[in-house]
């Protein structure tokens, strides 16, 4: 089952004297985040705090929230997981999140053969990384169309090389 809350980032440090605050983004399109209006300090989705104002780059967001108003107010926020409800993200139809795809069986994409379970995925300069959990241990797959061959909300499929499951 989707996470209704999903995880985005996480408060890094104060920004300034007037209760912004500095957010690592976990998210890999940063553009819809600055729509974003309400964030989440817990998975449940039961405490939040309305955004007043958001900019920033890639991997980085200054966020002002409504009610936070000084340096010390931010600084009790520093290091706070923040989430997102799914449904202010305005995914398109077919999108998959990468937090939908951990867990998942990971298959051969011609036979069927079950290889482990998707344990992570990790953002590298060439690909992106699937680590995918074996019972002999950790296998580490590129995100490149000559491996990673469809991704379901069911099952990662995938062409391995020889040798690469052994």
């Amino acid at each position: 089952m989707k996470k209704k809350y999903i995880e985005q980032g996480f408060v890094r440090m104060t920004h300034g004297v007037r209760g912004e605050v500095k957010l690592e983004l976990w998210c890999g399109d940063q553009s819809s985040f600055y729509k974003i209006k309400k964030l989440y300090l817990d998975e449940n989705g039961e405490k939040y705090l309305t955004v007043a104002s958001s900019h920033g780059s890639k991997n980085t967001a200054v966020v002002k929230f409504e009610g936070v108003d000084s340096v010390e107010a931010a600084a009790a926020l520093k290091g706070k997981t923040v989430y997102v409800d799914r449904e202010d993200l305005h995914l398109p139809k077919n999108k998959i999140l990468i937090c939908d795809l951990i867990g998942l069986p990971v298959l051969d994409a011609e036979t069927g053969k079950v290889y482990g379970t998707l344990e992570d995925i990790q953002e590298y300069p060439a690909s992106d990384i699937y680590f995918v959990k074996t019972d002999k241990g950790v296998v580490q797959v590129p995100d490149v169309p000559q491996f990673i061959k469809k991704l379901t909300e069911e099952a990662v499929y995938i062409t391995p090389v020889g040798g690469m499951f052994e």
